[in-house]
């Protein structure tokens, strides 16, 4: 999550920027559509906090499977947040208004898919966008958390706006500043899940941030990791699918938790299995064993696309 790691799986992806994708004018990111006529379904693709169209890479995959597939940048590119603060929830909605008017897009199947702190994010979209039909929340979290600063701050600040107004969010734990000084003084691979556990106690500050789930028009696939040594992806999972039912959420929403593996499994290959990666020249915790990684992004990508097909079919537009 605070590591550009998301494109670790380029090798088993398609090239960039193949015929059938482009660069649109409306939002920042990447558009992919099939190359078969007629209507089809649509997804929005949210990377994790290393920013940018990170998930460039993925959407000509999506629409190999018949789905215009949208990359969506929400910080870390020009004309948006330099940082991942305060990021206005309408990048997504400006993205999700381009796909609907567009002649070979079903507005009626349209879904959102997020990886980590685009998990989050793809939760509150679809939580505020009614458009939005299907989502896959990977190790995401279901409540609004502190942004990711560049530096000390005075003060801390959501990670998301709604209307140009801070959403509530969990602030970070004292825990989370000492794991980080302990990394660098003692030359050690940093560990950031304490600080997000020590933060998720705070009972009353999560039941304040978390999102109106109800909300979402579709059912909701959250997949979490069991070795996650970013955050506690599985208990943020947890709280989802207990969330939505408790009120009644009237679609068939599910949750896998994918033994052994780590944060950012989903990407993981025998070359690259993603247990921990550098960044600025520390190594950061990510979990998991290769094996498990690579076994547990091997049968989560078959169950998005059995989820997507069956969330979706069923809202096929005569």
């Amino acid at each position: 999550m605070f590591a550009s790691v998301v494109l670790a799986a380029a090798t088993l992806l398609a090239p960039a920027m193949p015929a059938n994708c482009t660069k649109p004018v409306a939002f920042s990111g990447t558009l992919c559509a099939p190359v078969t006529p007629g209507k089809h379904p649509a997804i929005v693709l949210l990377g994790g906090s290393e920013g940018g169209d990170s998930m460039s890479r993925v959407a000509p995959e999506f629409a190999k499977q018949g789905y215009v597939a949208a990359s969506v940048a929400y910080f870390g590119v020009p004309g948006l947040p330099s940082i991942l603060e305060l990021v206005p929830v309408e990048t997504v909605g400006g993205a999700l208004a381009e796909l609907a008017k567009r002649p070979d897009v079903d507005p009626n199947r349209i879904a959102i898919f997020g990886i980590s702190k685009g998990g989050e994010l793809a939760l509150l979209a679809a939580s505020t966008y009614p458009q939005i039909h299907a989502v896959i929340a990977d190790v995401p979290s279901p409540f609004g958390w502190e942004s990711i600063p560049n530096g000390p701050v005075s003060a801390p600040h959501s990670s998301w706006t709604i209307g140009g107004k801070p959403v509530a969010f969990v602030s970070y734990a004292a825990a989370m500043g000492q794991s980080i000084a302990q990394s660098f003084s003692q030359n050690k691979p940093m560990d950031l899940r304490p600080g997000y556990d020590a933060s998720m106690t705070d009972k009353t500050a999560v039941a304040a941030a978390m999102f109106p789930l109800e909300n979402i028009r579709g059912p909701v696939l959250c997949l979490g990791a069991q070795d996650d040594q970013i955050w506690n992806s599985p208990a943020q999972c947890s709280m989802t699918m207990a969330y939505l039912q408790t009120r009644h959420h009237a679609y068939a929403d599910a949750s896998q938790v994918y033994p052994g593996a780590g944060h950012i499994f989903l990407f993981a290959t025998p070359q690259q299995p993603l247990v921990q990666a550098a960044e600025n020249g520390t190594q950061i915790l990510l979990g998991g064993t290769a094996q498990a990684n690579v076994a547990a992004g091997q049968q989560a990508w078959a169950t998005i696309f059995s989820f997507l097909g069956s969330a979706l079919q069923a809202r096929t537009s005569p």
